[in-house]
């Protein structure tokens, strides 16, 4: 340790002269340096306050929760934000450790895991990125027009035939709702129409067994999205 006044660790003084090796008889009480009558404190022990680590802590800290989210979409965010205070936090308690003796190896830990998370921020940056464009795909169909040809509620069953045209330049794929305004709360038909050409119409089939026991016509409309994140399968979102 460096040299200087420190609180004494007798409690008999407000100060106490370390010499760099050992504490000295040096005192000083309200800003007068007196001479402790009583001798120094025992050889070769150093002082307590603010001979911590804390950087090399941090450090530690920092990198190893910067590793649990650097690879996962969006969260890579804060991947990257604590790997660098990782990488800082454990540089500055290599420089610590140096002056105090303690906490190289978990500053060093520290730079290395904070290093490590940036790295593997890489693979979180680009699942970040495919994940929003399979999420724009998903919401924004494009244009397209859908329309219900019939729609019949039989018994234990409901079926519902349509067709579906890609107005758009590109081939596309889409999901199909078919959202029944009934009262018995039949949930959503769903459909994938998959790799349909410019300007071509596909028809399609929405199924649903048990929906009813009593035969009749049902009142449908589609909401029509992208494909599916992943073939993941998702909910409607409606305009």
């Amino acid at each position: 340790m460096p040299s200087g006044w420190f609180p004494d660790p007798h409690g008999r003084h407000d100060y106490r002269w370390f010499n760099g090796t050992a504490w000295t008889a040096d005192v000083s009480d309200d800003g007068r340096r007196l001479v402790d009558p009583y001798g120094a404190a025992p050889i070769g022990r150093g002082p307590q306050v603010g001979s911590g680590n804390g950087f090399a802590t941090a450090g530690i800290v920092c990198g190893l929760v910067a590793l649990l989210f650097a690879w996962m979409p969006v969260f890579v965010v804060i991947g990257i934000v604590l790997g660098t205070l990782g990488l800082v936090f454990g540089v500055r308690g290599r420089r610590r450790a140096r002056q105090v003796g303690t906490g190289a190896g978990t500053a060093l830990t520290g730079v290395i895991s904070g290093a490590a998370a940036l790295a593997l921020s890489i693979v979180g940056t680009v699942f970040t990125v495919s994940l929003v464009r399979e999420v724009q795909d998903f919401m924004t169909p494009g244009p397209v027009e859908a329309e219900v040809l019939s729609c019949q509620v039989g018994p234990g069953a409901i079926d519902v035939e349509g067709s579906l045209t890609n107005r758009s330049t590109t081939q596309r794929s889409y999901t199909v709702y078919g959202v029944v305004r009934d009262p018995r709360g039949i949930p959503d038909l769903v459909a994938n129409v998959t790799d349909v050409d410019p300007g071509a119409t596909e028809s399609f089939t929405l199924h649903h067994s048990s929906a009813s026991d009593t035969p009749g016509v049902c009142d449908v409309r589609l909401v029509v999205h992208g494909p599916t994140p992943y073939g993941i399968e998702m909910e409607r979102v409606d305009d």
